[in-house]
């Protein structure tokens, strides 16, 4: 607990005024308040925050909770958008109906709706906790009561009402020290000032008239703040009542009651509702415009539970080694170690792994358990556990942790924290050596004597059993989800709903039944045949040969067993022998067995063991280079992983397998196809195409020289330090089968691919595609994953507009540009009718094909919905493709077509996948490329950790002075000097990432 105790009697924490050890050995007290209150107003600060606000932005008004049109976002320099428009429907297969989880708005009132102003003073801060406070109190209820109406607010310094107050304007004062709301607020004032007298000043700024919206919606005007207005109420107006009753988080909506799961860790999974309300293409067809997406949602929280025994459990489910960790070992664990200081080569303690793990501790909410208010504990935030270098490896803690306490006497004592305890408390600390809690006020609490309080989200990357027990509990068949979905709509209570009825909102309880299209499946064209998978959307390999072997025939080839123990020698033999005699019955072309290695970890240097192996490969064919090398590593380790990939891509520039040893060990016949569809496309090889059934010798997509390009940029996870990684990939054939990919860094947290970036990346490739097609492109086809519809502009002024700079500069003309952004992130799904084999599969979820164009789409922009793969678990989603630039007039029955059937062509499956193969490929290579990045391999493990699995560091500790470069460093090259320019070709044009 603190260092200063509460309750009644003279205070014995460090007096105000004192002088303390350090920041890190004492805790620092508010001053004492007088008993003095204010009488009248405080000074004001001279400016009218209601007439000098500036204009809020879509996103500072609304932030992420729902989907925005991308005109929302249009530059003041822009009279109108570039946008495409729709050019009509797609009238391909066959029409059918499905349902939508979404829930059409019948109508909405025409009555007036008053905006208005919040302003508290006085407000240093600007902090929007102090303004909902004051907007809370009873005084504040009361008055607002008297003036009529129904008010919302949007929980910072925004109100909405039904009626318009007199003079457009009302003030109150509030104090927070007043008996009648004292009980509500005795903290307020000492958190934010030293008064407790506020006045509340409401101002009309703005009269909003709904009838903005619908002509926006009918196309009679574009996107203005007006627009933007009347979609911020309805925002409001919507989440006012279940955010009064229910834990919010954005859009999602979490009850306390519901029963909650668990995850590894001892974390817990809480099902919610999510509810955003979606512009719609219905008011084409004599619908409002407006429907709700209401869709189930999951999220793990933290549990609750003394805080020393949830930092027990979050070690276990981490780590194995840690797996068996009690309150001793665990306090041994988290004790600092020593390390030599590389500059000035003194020893230094410094964190252990596990304290750096428990970083993640910081921010969250607790309260103590041996003082305060019965049933109304005081919370506390955790800024972070104790540490200082000066206690050396005892660590900062209990014993070690001293302030300046003030007895009884008079008399001023240094006292551990440890003593304090016994004497103010008479608690004896059963865990005296775990490091202290320092609260955000800098007051000291041993863990032991902390609980963590309820609904409080884990906001960091789930470890990979997490993850699995997370998917477990959110994948649900579409029966059950619809049957969440239409409970969630019970628990929002609209027609109860008092905000929606004072507006004149009305909504209809019953899900949106669209007119949706399943289009006709592609056939598969292997080489020795050509098979139809129906709408089943499955096929197999059995006696199937790839549509193109490897360019490469293998020939100087080796399979590396990483450690004595990880296989026995004949089972590695076996593996070896049963995958070449797989690839070969696909049509593989090995000209010389595998040589079969073993080799020992020695110090764990995995650069070392590759370097090992390359040598006793080539040393095994002289004059032959090696061509592939397969790995079997003992456990699934992103940092061993990591380690191999890099020493084979940039510093061999050679093609890898790396394999699991229980997958080596078990080599069943399906595995080991999978694998050589993957070792395949790595040697140059495909696996499928779509053929042209009318005209077998040409292309099925295209007549003209064609160009796919992808683009991905991947994010760390949160309190990672690593930078984002862009990764762009294009085409290599004419058929779109072989995609050759460019990564490198992109800034931390940037989504846009910033301009030399994308120059460098773009330059390569395309100088290999006119090399490999001798032609210029005449059409391109950009298909953007991952950004909002805030980003859409940047996309063609930034990342389309570099492309076509490159491309006029190599002298490749000017190509025609189709850019389309796929969007896996929304929570619109499809529900066949139950039962019914002509619309869904035997799980309920939509056939391959389904594609939905109305209902949930925008009135006059260029998007679709359509669900091209089969879901193996849970509710199929659906990717949502918005066309948001066409030169080339692509007909709609040709665009869906092509991205439908060219699903079909992923290189290392067996089903159509979900998303299109230049955005997959792309998120593959993004991913893949962070083995590149220049960091040692001790850097790598401060990174990931020892066991693969990365916390949080500071950049400064991995990336050398990260606060002063413009940009993290570039990825290492694929194109090691050493070898031969083919080599390099190969490699950079190849499908080394899949």
């Amino acid at each position: 607990m603190s260092t200063r105790p509460s309750g009644s009697g003279r205070s014995s924490a460090t007096p105000a005024g004192s002088r303390p050890e350090s920041r890190a050995e004492s805790q620092v007290g508010s001053p004492t308040r007088g008993t003095s209150k204010q009488t009248s107003f405080p000074k004001g600060t001279g400016v009218d925050p209601a007439r000098d606000r500036p204009q809020l932005t879509p996103a500072e008004l609304l932030g992420k909770r729902f989907d925005l049109p991308a005109d929302a976002y249009k530059k003041d320099d822009m009279k109108e958008t570039r946008f495409a428009a729709r050019p009509g429907f797609n009238t391909d297969g066959k029409g059918i109906k499905v349902q939508l989880n979404l829930f059409p708005v019948t109508s909405w009132g025409d009555k007036e709706v008053y905006q208005y102003d919040i302003i508290v003073s006085p407000n240093p801060k600007d902090s929007n906790a102090l303004v909902k406070k004051v907007w809370n109190t009873k005084t504040v209820t009361e008055e607002l009561a008297k003036k009529g109406g129904l008010w919302l607010y949007d929980g910072s310094k925004l109100a909405w009402s039904s009626e318009k107050i007199d003079r457009n304007e009302a003030r109150f004062t509030v104090d927070l020290d007043s008996l009648k709301e004292k009980a509500e607020h005795e903290d307020i004032a000492k958190k934010v000032g030293k008064t407790s007298v506020y006045s509340l000043t409401i101002r009309q700024t703005t009269t909003i008239h709904l009838s903005y919206l619908k002509s926006y919606l009918q196309g009679k005007i574009s996107w203005d703040t007006h627009v933007l207005e009347c979609m911020n109420f309805f925002d409001h107006c919507l989440r006012q009542f279940p955010s009064e009753q229910w834990v919010t988080i954005k859009r999602n909506f979490y009850d306390p009651m519901f029963p909650v799961g668990g995850l590894s860790g001892d974390l817990v999974v809480n099902q919610g509702i999510y509810c955003a309300p979606r512009l719609s293409e219905s008011i084409n067809r004599g619908g409002t415009g407006l429907a709700i997406n209401v869709d189930r949602c999951q999220t793990a929280f933290w549990p609750v539970d003394s805080i020393d025994q949830l930092a027990l459990r979050l070690l276990n489910g981490h780590k194995d080694d840690w797996s068996t960790w009690d309150e001793h070992k665990m306090t041994y664990g988290l004790r600092p170690k020593e390390e030599v200081d590389k500059k000035t080569g003194r020893v230094k303690a410094v964190p252990s792994e596990a304290f750096a793990f428990l970083r993640r501790l910081s921010k969250l909410k607790f309260t103590v358990n041996h003082r305060g208010k019965i049933g109304r504990p005081k919370v506390y935030t955790i800024k972070r556990l104790t540490f200082n270098e000066k206690f050396g490896t005892e660590g900062a803690n209990s014993h070690t942790m001293t302030f300046q306490k003030t007895m009884e006497n008079g008399e001023v004592k240094k006292v551990t924290v440890y003593d304090h305890y016994m004497d103010r408390w008479g608690i004896r600390l059963r865990w005296p050596k775990l490091p202290l809690i320092e609260s955000m006020n800098e007051n000291l609490f041993p863990l032991e004597l902390c609980n963590s309080i309820k609904d409080q989200r884990y906001t960091f990357k789930l470890n990979p059993q997490q993850t699995s027990d997370m998917i477990k509990a959110a994948a649900t068949r579409p029966t059950k989800r619809r049957a969440d979905i239409i409970e969630g709509i019970t628990h929002l209570k609209w027609p109860q709903d008092p905000y929606l009825k004072a507006f004149g909102i009305q909504i209809n309880p019953s899900m949106t039944v669209t007119d949706a299209r399943l289009l006709p499946n592609p056939e598969v064209a292997f080489a020795n045949q050509k098979i139809n998978p129906g709408t089943s959307g499955r096929w197999d390999l059995r006696g199937k040969k790839f549509l193109e072997p490897n360019r490469v025939h293998l020939q100087s080839w080796s399979i590396v067993c990483c450690g004595e123990r990880t296989i026995r020698p004949e089972e590695l033999e076996n593996f070896a022998r049963l995958f070449s005699q797989t690839y070969r019955g696909h049509g593989g072309i090995i000209t010389k067995p595998a040589l079969c290695l073993t080799i020992g970890f020695g110090d764990g240097d995995y650069s070392k063991i590759c370097e090992q192996a390359y040598n006793d490969t080539q040393r095994a064919q002289p004059g032959v280079e090696p061509q592939m090398m397969f790995f079997i590593l003992p456990t699934k380790n992103q940092l061993v992983y990591e380690r191999v990939k890099k020493s084979m891509d940039c510093r061999y520039n050679l093609v890898s397998q790396c394999v699991q040893a229980g997958h080596a060990r078990k080599a069943q016949g399906q595995y080991l196809s999978n694998v050589a569809m993957k070792v395949n496309s790595k040697l140059g090889g495909v696996t499928c195409k779509v053929p042209n059934v009318s005209k077998p010798a040409q292309p099925p997509f295209w007549t003209r020289p064609t160009m796919m390009i992808g683009v991905d940029v991947s994010h760390a996870a949160p309190g990672s330090s690593q930078p984002s990684m862009a990764a762009l990939t294009m085409s290599m054939d004419k058929h779109a089968t072989r995609f050759a990919a460019a990564c490198q860094t992109n800034g931390w947290r940037v989504e846009t691919v910033q301009p030399d970036i994308m120059e460098e990346m773009i330059t390569k490739l395309a100088k290999n595609w006119v090399l490999i097609n001798g032609a210029q492109p005449a059409h391109i086809y950009y298909l953007r994953d991952g950004v909002s519809e805030g980003q859409f502009q940047d996309i063609l002024n930034k990342e389309v507009n570099v492309m076509r700079r490159v491309f006029q500069q190599l002298n490749y003309g000017t190509p025609r540009f189709t850019v389309i952004i796929a969007t896996k992130r929304h929570h619109v799904r499809f529900f066949p009718k139950p039962n019914d084999k002509a619309t869904g599969d035997r799980n309920g979820n939509p056939l391959p094909g389904t594609l939905v164009e109305r209902d949930v789409t925008h009135p006059q922009h260029f998007d679709f919905y359509l669900c091209s793969h089969v879901a193996i678990q849970g509710t199929a989603r659906p990717v949502h493709y918005q066309v948001i630039l066409d030169e080339a007039g692509v007909k709609p029955n040709d665009l869906m077509r092509m991205i439908y059937q060219q699903c079909y062509q992923y290189c290392r499956s067996t089903t159509p996948v979900s998303l299109h193969p230049a955005v997959y490929y792309a998120h593959l290579a993004s991913n893949r490329a962070r083995s590149h990045e220049a960091l040692s391999a001790d850097k790598m493990v401060m990174a990931y950790g020892k066991s693969g699995f990365p916390y949080a560091k500071s950049d400064a500790e991995i990336y050398d002075d990260t606060e002063t470069q413009q940009r993290p460093p570039s990825l290492l090259t694929m194109a090691n000097t050493r070898w031969k320019i083919d080599r390099i070709r190969f490699m950079n044009t190849t499908m080394w990432y899949v």
